[in-house]
């Protein structure tokens, strides 16, 4: 059962997320790379809400779902995730604060194109993780 601050968090993250998608249409390519890095964020943070009862403090989604991992040992399916797209879940991540404050890069569509395939990869996850353990609780 996901409850109403979890929803909301999730709610939340895919407005940010259609943000991206209008920030990326519009050439706002480093805005695009911030909203996907805080929609997938808050997503999983939603997440492990609806798992967990609690979110880390941390900004790091690989942490986060190591956190969901620590506290629910049934899901190991969070390990492969991590692992397989390690790369991607870290570049996510810091695109938090490297979007809003690298000025010595100028961002470009392909960037927020991954930006926002990673955040929707994300997303996508959180989804099947609370749809596989929907029942099981």
């Amino acid at each position: 059962m996901v409850s109403s601050e979890a929803n909301e968090l999730m709610e939340k993250a895919k407005r940010y997320l259609e943000l991206a998608k209008i920030s990326l249409e519009k050439g706002f390519y480093s805005e695009a790379c911030f909203l996907s890095s805080l929609s997938a964020k808050l997503y999983i943070k939603g997440v492990s809400i609806s798992l967990v009862g609690s979110f880390p403090t941390v900004h790091d989604i690989r942490e986060i779902l190591s956190y969901i991992r620590l506290k629910r040992k049934d899901l190991e399916i969070i390990e492969d995730f991590i692992r397989n797209d390690r790369d991607k879940l870290k570049d996510i991540s810091n695109e938090y604060l490297v979007s809003r404050y690298n000025l010595s890069y100028t961002y470009n569509r392909q960037d927020a194109e991954e930006c926002l395939n990673t955040a929707l990869m994300v997303i996508k996850f959180g989804e099947n993780l609370l749809h596989s353990i929907s029942g099981k609780d």
